[in-house]
């Protein structure tokens, strides 16, 4: 009776053993089975991180120019850049900045450097790549601010500056030309509200040079042409003969108002004059 007791036991753990052994033996199997296809979609996973970061992440690489004056001889100057790129849109592209409008100095040797920069966006092509846009170069002592690079894709104006090489720039002297001096100071007054509302307060000192220096190119037109008449200025192309007629009494009026230069200055700038001043020392704090 015992012996036969023992046999079912015995038959019974043989029967148990079987069965696990089956179901680990299937469950071994399926893993070996599933593993190739686990590793397809995990490298499936992982190339479209790789993707999607290549989309969304950009390297702007550095920019460097040297600045000289009619002579070849270095000029000391300022750059006003930022980065730009574009954000799809149902209707046209919208152009945004990626970048803060930062103020940068030129070494003693008259050498602007950009310095590289990496942005994080959305993936293209909800966004693009941002480029580098310099928006305003500006050299002091040749009261010329009227030098643009954007997307590296710069074009000379005769008389005013030239590009040499991509790297290089020839920029002429505006003092001698009361209307180009002019657009300097509407150029500076343009962009400098920009950057004061961008500005970093810890890398703030060439924002201050750029106030200093509209300040004195404000006191120097004066001096220089304060009493000189203004000139007629060009009509612009295309115009009918209605617009002609409207155009030149809207000017006879205004020349009338404001004969002289000094007069036109200080109506356009002698109040942004005192304000960037409150900004200066607001900034020195």
């Amino acid at each position: 009776m015992r012996e036969a007791v023992l046999l079912k036991e015995g038959q019974l753990y043989s029967h148990v053993h079987s069965r696990m052994f089956t179901r680990t033996f299937a469950a071994a199997e399926t893993v070996l089975i599933s593993s190739p296809r686990m590793h397809r979609r995990r490298l499936i996973a992982l190339v479209l991180l790789v993707l999607l970061v290549a989309a969304s992440v950009s390297y702007t690489s550095g920019y460097t120019l040297d600045l000289v004056d009619s002579d070849g001889r270095p000029q000391t100057g300022y750059a006003l850049y930022t980065h730009q790129c574009y954000s799809l849109n149902p209707v046209h592209l919208v152009s945004y900045n990626a970048t803060r409008l930062t103020v940068v100095r030129s070494d003693d040797n008259g050498r602007l450097t950009i310095p590289a920069a990496v942005h994080v966006h959305w993936p293209f092509p909800l966004q693009t790549h941002p480029k580098l846009w310099i928006e305003m170069i500006y050299v002091p002592r040749l009261h010329n601010a009227w030098a643009r690079i954007i997307q590296r894709s710069p074009a000379s104006e005769a008389g005013i500056w030239q590009m040499m090489t991509p790297n290089r720039a020839m920029v002429f002297d505006m003092s001698d030309r009361p209307e180009h001096w002019h657009d300097t100071l509407s150029n500076l007054s343009f962009f400098m509200s920009s950057a004061v509302r961008d500005v970093d307060h810890s890398r703030a000192e060439p924002l201050l040079e750029l106030i200093g220096h509209f300040r004195t190119e404000y006191n120097a037109f004066l001096v220089r042409y304060n009493d000189s008449p203004r000139p007629l200025p060009p009509m612009p192309p295309l115009f009918t003969d209605e617009e002609k007629r409207n155009w030149k009494a809207m000017v006879d009026t205004d020349l009338s108002r404001r004969p002289t230069w000094g007069m036109e200055i200080r109506r356009l700038y002698e109040g942004e004059v005192s304000n960037l001043g409150e900004v200066e020392a607001s900034l020195k704090r």
